[in-house]
C-alpha cells in the first residue's frame, strides 16, 4: 500500500529498499496570478513514485485539471497492485478519466487539460510515465540528463531541419516551437512515454521531476552551477532552484514546481 503526501512536502524521506537518503518537493507561483502546477509523493514497501501534472485551459481551468490529474495517478497508484508498467498504464488512464470529470462538471473550457509525469524509484531503479513537456531529469557526476520524451511540437521541428525541408534556424525559431503535441484532456491521449525497463540508479544520483517553469533555470546554470546543485542535499537543492527563479524575476515566469530525491551514497 502507497501512502499519499500532497501539497508542499517539506519533510525528507528515508527507506533503504529505495536507496533515497531526502526528498523535498516545493512549488512557487513565479509571474502568474494562480498556481496552476499540482504534486504529490507516495510511499510504500515497494516503491516511492514522484507525480507532477502542469495544467493549462484558463484562468482557473489548468488548476482544475492538474489537481484531476494527480489526483486520479495518485489513487491508480495506491489502489492497484501488479507490475510497475501495469500501475503506470493504469495510472495514466485513471489521470485522463478524472480530468474528463473535471471538465464535464465545468461545462466549458474545451482546452482544458494538463501535462503528467510519474517516476516509479524502486529498489532496483527507476521506472516512469509521462504525457506533455514536463520534465524527468537526473543529475549524475556534475551532469544534468533528460530521461522522458518531451511531447512538443520541438521533435517534429528537428527531425524536418535534420531531413533538409526547413533550416535549423527556422526550428529554433518557430512560434509553435513549444506546443504540446499530447496532453490529458479525458479524450484519446496521443502520446506517452512509458518505460517499463528498469533505469539503473547509482549513489549520489538526483532524481528530479520539474514543470517547465523550472527548465530555462537549468538550462543557464553553466558547469560551476551544476557542481554546486550535486553537493546539495534533496531540500537544499530545491530550495536553492526555485530561490534562483525567484531571484531572477522574469516577466514571464510561469509556476515552478520542483521535487527531488536524493539517492544514497554508499
Amino acid at each position: 500500500m502507497l501512502r499519499l503526501f500532497t501539497a508542499m512536502m517539506h519533510q525528507t524521506f528515508s527507506q533503504e529498499p529505495f536507496l533515497v537518503s531526502g526528498l523535498h518537493g516545493d512549488q512557487i507561483m513565479g509571474a502568474r496570478s494562480n498556481q496552476q502546477d499540482s504534486f504529490s509523493i507516495l510511499a510504500g514497501e515497494d516503491a516511492l513514485v514522484l507525480v507532477l501534472a502542469d495544467g493549462m485551459g484558463g484562468y482557473t481551468g489548468g488548476e482544475l485539471a492538474s489537481r484531476a490529474a494527480v489526483e486520479g495517478c495518485s489513487r491508480a497508484f495506491e489502489r492497484k497492485s501488479g507490475l510497475p508498467g501495469e500501475r503506470m498504464k493504469a495510472a495514466v488512464t485513471a489521470a485522463n478519466e478524472q480530468v474528463w470529470s473535471a471538465r464535464k462538471k465545468r461545462g466549458e473550457d474545451d482546452e482544458m487539460g494538463t501535462t503528467l509525469v510519474a517516476a516509479w524509484i524502486g529498489a532496483d531503479g527507476l521506472r516512469w510515465v509521462s504525457v506533455g513537456d514536463s520534465l524527468l531529469l537526473l543529475i549524475r557526476e556534475e551532469k544534468m540528463f533528460l530521461l522522458n520524451e518531451l511531447h512538443q511540437y520541438s521533435a517534429e521541428l528537428e527531425r524536418m531541419a535534420d531531413e533538409g525541408i526547413i533550416s535549423r534556424e527556422e526550428a529554433l525559431s518557430h512560434p509553435a516551437r513549444h506546443s504540446l503535441t499530447s496532453a490529458l484532456m479525458g479524450k484519446e491521449v496521443p502520446l506517452v512515454d512509458l518505460r517499463e525497463e528498469c533505469f539503473p540508479l547509482f549513489p549520489g544520483d538526483r532524481v528530479l521531476v520539474a514543470s517547465d517553469g523550472v527548465g530555462p533555470y537549468l538550462d543557464s546554470l553553466g558547469p560551476a552551477g551544476m557542481r554546486y546543485l550535486s553537493m546539495l542535499s534533496a531540500e537544499e537543492l530545491v530550495r536553492s532552484v526555485l530561490d534562483g527563479i525567484n531571484r531572477d524575476g522574469a516577466p514571464n515566469q510561469d509556476n515552478a514546481t520542483l521535487i527531488c530525491a536524493e539517492i544514497a551514497r554508499a
